[in-house]
């Protein structure tokens, strides 16, 4: 065995001399330093919800390095100038909180601001001898810390609104999406404002990156942020993204838009011709008039306003007669005559937009969950000729939903906002479960509806107040709810209440008033009450059993048209029991608000911009009151109806 190993160790000595012209066998592994290799997981998530978490980077070791190595990681965005990601360090990796990192990007030139984009990584080992750089591993940054609001564009920067095109639509602005939370949905409200006002809603939920409306709504809506009409304004919009992280919204810078407005003036209603009937204007929509009228007999006709001798009329009427029997007429405005048999109707003209029909009312009928039938069969109404109103007593439940239709017909509902339309939101009934008598008002549009508990008269007369005449016909409106109110001109002593036009549920009552003509009482009992004559505003609650009175020595007219001070004072109609007030000059821009007796703690104001000759409620604390028009007005107040009203004339 020895003389074996022998024989084999002189074999391999001969080999190696046999090559030895040839490259030692330890020279062929390279000594060369090698740089090290980054491991990368491919994604870095940088949103709200994370940004308490730490980033790991780790690297595998350089090789044949002279002395003391150290690392040093960088970061590269396109072809920009790498920047160093925490210290170097000797160790094989590199954590920085999600914060550091944010920071770090915050000096990384031509970064998008809270968006996803690409980085590129690589760690340099560094020896007596130089550096050496790994190869650059590419990562996806999902970074979502901050919101970034909608950025607009003006698809022009003027624009001049065509009132020969309202129905066109029209898109005004675009914008690029904002960037919220990673992976929210997005949506977006469209505001718009004038000269610094109150944000004016637009539109509200959208998903899509761009905000469209037709000519007219555009031209509602800046007048309504408060641009004058007819001229033009620059107005700013605002854009608003909500998300799941943000519900408040986060808005955008505004956008600055030149604005021409038209000026649609309508007059306060359109008379039928041949008849004494009148079609009034919405007081919410314009160019729209709408109401129902009796028409005791036939009648060919056109609309008239007697302002300017305008007729309206229409050249393609046509009357059709569906499967239930509902006659429609319809067709568009023009200059011919239109005719319908006698009848009760819903007429409704749009004169801006050039739309006309007619149709014949034969029933009207509360349905839904509010009602004793629910949704399968409507309460019938009756037709009050005089008033021009449908009422019924009934049970109404609670929270239900209801609405009004004609004919058995859900094409000719009347929904939530008053329109006699098909479809739209059903109305909810609020109050506790319980017998109401139901009033439906169609006098005009929006049709409105007063629900009257059935516990308390729907009117509080004051006999003696002026006489003692039967049947008793001066009265404070009710509210449904036990609560009555009305300005009364007072010329006697004494007075009493009573719930009914005659002698037999009559109640007196006692108070004393101040020197400045208030105070507080009680009623009940027989005997009359004693105050002294004037004209007084006068609240009962009979939940409670009180009364209050406020003798009104004046009535004023207060606003900007008077810097806010010394009213323009009213004068009493005593036949007409209305307050007026003449020749005074009212621009679209003008604020104002009636107030009693040179104070604020009595006074009325609306929301609804005054359009001459429609009367328009009013309430206490209300809003600033506008008129629709420039002009020279005499307004008039009429304080005995609850609500009181006012009526602006040209």
């Amino acid at each position: 065995m020895i003389k074996y190993l022998k024989y084999m160790f002189m074999a391999a000595i001969i080999m190696i001399a046999a090559t030895g012209c040839q490259e030692d066998i330890e020279d062929t592994f390279s000594k060369e330093p090698a740089a090290p290799e980054l491991v990368n997981n491919g994604t870095i998530l940088m949103t709200k919800n994370t940004m308490s978490e730490s980033i790991t980077w780790a690297w595998s070791a350089a090789r044949f390095m002279k002395g003391e190595t150290s690392y040093t990681l960088y970061a590269q965005y396109g072809d920009a100038t790498p920047v160093q990601v925490g210290s170097s360090t000797k160790g094989l990796s590199l954590t920085l909180t999600k914060n550091e990192f944010k920071t770090l990007l915050g000096g990384v030139q031509g970064i998008p601001e809270n968006a996803s984009f690409d980085l590129s990584f690589y760690v340099e080992a560094t020896d007596e001898n130089g550096g050496y750089k790994s190869a650059a591993q590419l990562m996806t940054v999902y970074s979502y810390g901050d919101a970034v609001s909608a950025v607009l564009t003006a698809n022009a920067a003027d624009v001049i609104l065509d009132i020969t095109a309202p129905a066109e639509e029209l898109q005004l602005l675009t914008w690029e999406a904002a960037r919220l939370e990673y992976g929210e949905a997005i949506t977006y409200n469209v505001y718009i404002t004038y000269n610094g006002g109150e944000l004016t809603e637009v539109a509200t939920g959208l998903t899509e990156t761009a905000c469209s409306k037709t000519v007219d709504e555009w031209n509602e809506l800046v007048v309504a942020s408060g641009a004058p009409e007819a001229q033009a304004a620059d107005v700013e919009f605002i854009v608003k993204a909500y998300s799941e992280t943000y519900p408040e919204g986060i808005p955008s810078a505004p956008l600055s838009i030149s604005i021409t407005t038209y000026k649609a003036t309508y007059p306060a209603y359109l008379l039928i011709s041949g008849t004494d009937k009148k079609l009034p204007h919405s007081t919410v929509t314009k160019g729209l008039f709408d109401c129902f009228v009796n028409l005791e007999s036939g009648v060919s006709f056109k609309f008239i306003d007697q302002d300017t001798q305008t007729e309206y009329g229409s050249d393609d009427v046509e009357t059709t007669t569906d499967d239930k029997g509902n006659v429609v007429t319809s067709g568009t405005i023009g200059s011919g005559v239109i005719t319908i048999p006698a009848g009760l109707y819903r007429i409704s003209a749009d004169i801006k937009f050039g739309t006309l029909q007619i149709v014949k009312i034969n029933s009207m009928g509360m349905i839904g969950a509010a009602t004793p039938n629910g949704w399968n069969a409507e309460l019938p109404m009756e037709y009050d000729a005089t008033a021009n109103t449908y009422s019924v007593v009934t049970t109404l439940t609670q929270d239900g939903e209801y609405k009004f239709r004609a004919n058995d017909n859900w094409g000719f509902a009347i929904d939530k906002n008053g329109d006699f339309r098909d479809g739209g939101d059903n109305m909810v009934f609020e109050k506790e479960t319980g017998e109401y008598r139901v009033v439906l008002d169609v006098n005009s549009h929006p049709y409105t509806a007063k629900i009257l508990s059935t516990s308390f008269p729907e009117k509080l007369y004051l006999p003696g107040a002026q006489n003692w005449n039967v049947p008793f016909t001066l009265y404070l409106g009710g509210n449904g709810e036990g609560k009555f109110e009305g300005g009364v001109n007072m010329t006697s002593n004494e007075w009493k209440f009573s719930p009914v036009t005659d002698w037999g549920q009559d109640f007196a009552g006692t108070i004393e008033l101040n020197e400045a003509g208030y105070g507080k009482g009680v009623y009940g009992g027989s005997g009359n009450i004693n105050t002294p004559a004037g004209y007084y505003y006068i609240q009962v609650d009979m939940t409670t059993g009180t009364f209050e009175m406020q003798r009104i020595d004046k009535v004023g007219l207060i606003g900007s048209f008077n810097d806010w001070k010394d009213d323009a004072v009213f004068v009493y109609d005593a036949e007409k029991n209305v307050w007026t007030l003449s020749d005074v000059t009212l621009t679209t821009t003008d604020e104002f608000k009636i107030r009693f007796n040179a104070a604020w703690d009595m006074n009325r104001g609306c929301e609804v911009a005054l359009t001459p000759g429609t009367k328009i409620p009013v309430n206490q604390d209300g809003n600033n009151m506008k008129v629709a028009e420039d002009g020279n007005y005499t307004i008039t107040v009429d304080m005995s109806t609850n609500p009181n009203t006012i009526t602006v004339v040209k």
